[in-house]
């Protein structure tokens, strides 16, 4: 077996997938801890501090080219904009960025590794 397989080239895609991600999980972590999100009730807070604990497991599983964290990642994208229409939060440009993500995943998802 080569090396290159062991030790793959991380995509620039995924690196900044990385970067995005763990900004987003910071962001919700700070929200969190806002006092805005006391007036939505227990369970959002609980569920969006769950979100930002399993992202932040996927961020570090795809930095090492993980396909579990890949698919993880994308439920835990579509299950927060699930939340958000509940919610009566969501608005069309909360697509933007997870569909980016998604997109640039599934077109590097031969490279991760199971």
């Amino acid at each position: 077996m080569t090396e290159s397989r062991f030790n793959p080239a991380k995509p620039f895609a995924v690196t900044a997938i990385c970067i995005i991600g763990l900004i987003n999980a910071i962001q919700i972590l700070n929200v969190l801890l806002s006092p805005m999100v006391k007036q939505l009730g227990a369970f959002y807070p609980l569920y969006f501090g769950t979100s930002a604990l399993i992202s932040l497991a996927c961020i570090i599983g795809l930095w090492l080219l993980r396909r579990w964290a890949a698919l993880t990642y994308i439920l835990v994208l579509l299950g927060n904009q699930a939340v958000l229409l509940s919610m009566g939060l969501w608005e069309p440009t909360a697509l933007v960025v997870p569909i980016v993500i998604i997109g640039v995943i599934l077109r590097h998802f031969k490279q991760l590794r199971d």
